[in-house]
């Protein structure tokens, strides 16, 4: 499938580019991370698909042409702003890891940072999740990135399930990922803030090694 191109755009004309004045020269590091946080904060907020071009280069305060120098298309957006959510995730959940003082509470901490997530009254739902509903085609480029996303975390819960003794770590981490998932619905759809609570009880269960 065809990425889907920035110019296919229908958020309304773009407001005039002011021209540039002098005054400190921004890195394209940097201007690519004030792109890539700017869309991702609308993308969460409005979704995907209601997002159009001309919000996301008014909200990072750059050019059009500057953001069309970084992104050939939408979907290459889409995709950076999913690495940056599942990199800054998954850098919490090994944090948070790291201080459990059993390695089967190292597995189960992926309900600990749901919990904390929950909590907050704001949480709209998984990332991963959210933008996956808004593509329907498994063969999507933004789908496809969604699921190397998600195996990265199976690999990383696998290696933790070994660490617990697990006698079958892949399938332990796959029930553990799924319970999370399910977890994370129930947040969204019940408004449940127990959810994660509860299935950290249920992934315990389940579980081979106490």
């Amino acid at each position: 499938m065809e990425p889907t191109s920035l110019f296919d755009d229908n958020s309304g004309p773009a407001a005039p580019i002011p021209a540039r004045t002098g005054g400190p020269v921004t890195s394209p590091d940097t201007t690519r991370a004030k792109i890539v946080t700017a869309a991702a904060d609308l993308f969460t907020r409005c979704g995907v698909r209601a997002v159009g071009i001309n919000e996301i280069w008014r909200a990072a305060e750059v050019a059009k042409s500057t953001l069309y120098q970084h992104f050939r298309s939408k979907d290459e957006l889409v995709a950076a702003v999913l690495r940056q959510r599942n990199d800054e995730w998954c850098a919490r959940l090994r944090d948070l890891a790291a201080t459990a003082s059993t390695p089967r509470d190292r597995l189960l901490a992926i309900f600990d940072l749901l919990g904390q997530e929950f909590a907050d009254p704001a949480y709209r739902g998984s990332d991963l999740l959210n933008f996956a509903a808004e593509y329907p085609d498994p063969d999507h480029p933004v789908r496809v990135a969604i699921r190397d996303h998600k195996r990265e975390i199976l690999r990383y819960l696998a290696e933790l399930a070994a660490a617990a003794q697990e006698p079958d770590p892949d399938k332990a981490a796959a029930t553990v990922l799924t319970l999370a998932d399910g977890a994370a619905c129930a947040r969204v759809g019940l408004g449940d803030s127990t959810a994660a609570a509860l299935a950290r009880e249920a992934a315990s269960r389940l579980l081979t090694h106490g």
